[in-house]
């Protein structure tokens, strides 16, 4: 299929670079920029749809030819500049979950599009955003409590869990890199490439999505053609092949190229 017309939307973290515990900011290989680069060249859109706010993305991967941006799971989006989406938690439920995870000590990260604030309960793990250590800071720094999203450590997965509130009020992606997210019903990166192709003049004649992690399912859902990473976790690759998606290489092996190259999009 030719890439002309073609939208592909792409998951940062173990799709365009590698990520576990330890390394955290990846850098896209010489292969996959290129494999971008021709894309566009050859008349397709690329588009960012991460689960991170816009301002924690590295400029390493802000660099990559991007006409748009869906962001923190899809509650915040722009085409060319121009905010078509962005919506929130609920104010009084992110006060109740902020109080909980202060009860519980689990420290988190509240994200939104204009500032991220780490709830530190003992780990100060995210230094280079604002940091405090009571939910009644959070709100200070945040009034109105406006975040889309948090994130906290695996090792803090069986606190969350025990809490009926947090287990019964959020989504939980596992992201299997030793991080998780939660966010609420309706705010998933599907929702956030609808969002993004509803506000396009024209729409796509084809839309590809790359992913690897619980996170990516909507938007691998969403699209005519849904690219899994070989890295990804077994559940996800199944629910990719039940919706008749491709499995591609690992990210270490440049999947997202490789990909293209199976598509026709870009050359080999």
């Amino acid at each position: 299929m030719p890439a002309a017309g073609a939208y592909a939307f792409f998951d940062i973290d173990g799709t365009l670079v590698y990520r576990d515990e330890r390394h955290l900011n990846g850098v896209p290989t010489a292969r996959v920029r290129a494999a971008l680069e021709e894309f566009t060249a050859a008349g397709g859109t690329c588009v960012l749809c991460t689960g991170r706010p816009q301002g924690l993305v590295v400029p390493e991967v802000a660099s990559l030819p991007f006409s748009g941006y869906v962001t923190m799971d899809g509650a915040h989006v722009e085409l060319d500049g121009r905010v078509v989406r962005d919506v929130a938690m609920p104010e009084g439920l992110v006060r109740s979950v902020l109080r909980e995870m202060e009860r519980l000590d689990i420290s988190a990260i509240f994200e939104s599009a204009e500032v991220n604030v780490s709830l530190d309960r003992g780990e100060n793990w995210f230094p280079h955003v604002t940091t405090v250590t009571t939910a009644a800071e959070v709100e200070r720094v945040r009034p109105g409590l406006r975040f889309s999203k948090a994130v906290f450590h695996d090792h803090e997965l069986e606190k969350f869990l025990s809490s009926d509130l947090l287990r019964e009020s959020l989504v939980l992606f596992r992201l299997g890199d030793g991080m998780n997210e939660v966010t609420v019903e309706g705010i998933d990166k599907g929702a956030g490439l609808l969002a993004y192709v509803g506000a396009l003049e024209e729409p796509p004649a084809h839309t590809y999505t790359f992913g690897d992690s619980e996170n990516d399912l909507p938007m691998l859902a969403a699209a005519d053609t849904g690219v899994v990473m070989g890295n990804a976790k077994p559940h996800v690759i199944e629910r990719v092949r039940q919706l008749g998606g491709y499995v591609t290489d690992d990210v270490l092996d440049d999947g997202v190229a490789t990909a293209l190259e199976h598509f026709g999009l870009i050359g080999q």
